[in-house]
């Protein structure tokens, strides 16, 4: 029994090491010069949307819209870069 315990637990480790990197939303240009992504989910949250944000415009950024909804942890970033 205790082996099959620890073969249990070796198999679901990497299972929840993908879960805690899972495909982050890529950042959208909207045309306008403004960008959209989300970062939604228990894998993000609005620190990564912020992270993106600041890649994406290689610093400072103002933010647009922000918009969450507790229905599916969905959240929603509009930012444009400060030049």
């Amino acid at each position: 029994m205790k082996f099959v315990l620890i073969g249990l637990f070796a198999l679901a480790l990497p299972g929840c090491a993908q879960l805690m990197h899972g495909e982050q939303q890529p950042v959208v240009p909207k045309g306008n010069g403004e960008y959209y992504t989300s970062c939604s989910g228990a894998v993000e949250d609005w620190n990564s949307c912020h992270v993106k944000a600041r890649k994406a415009c290689a610093g400072e950024y103002e933010t647009i819209k922000k918009n969450e909804s507790a229905v599916g942890g969905r959240r929603e970033l509009t930012f444009q870069c400060v030049r």
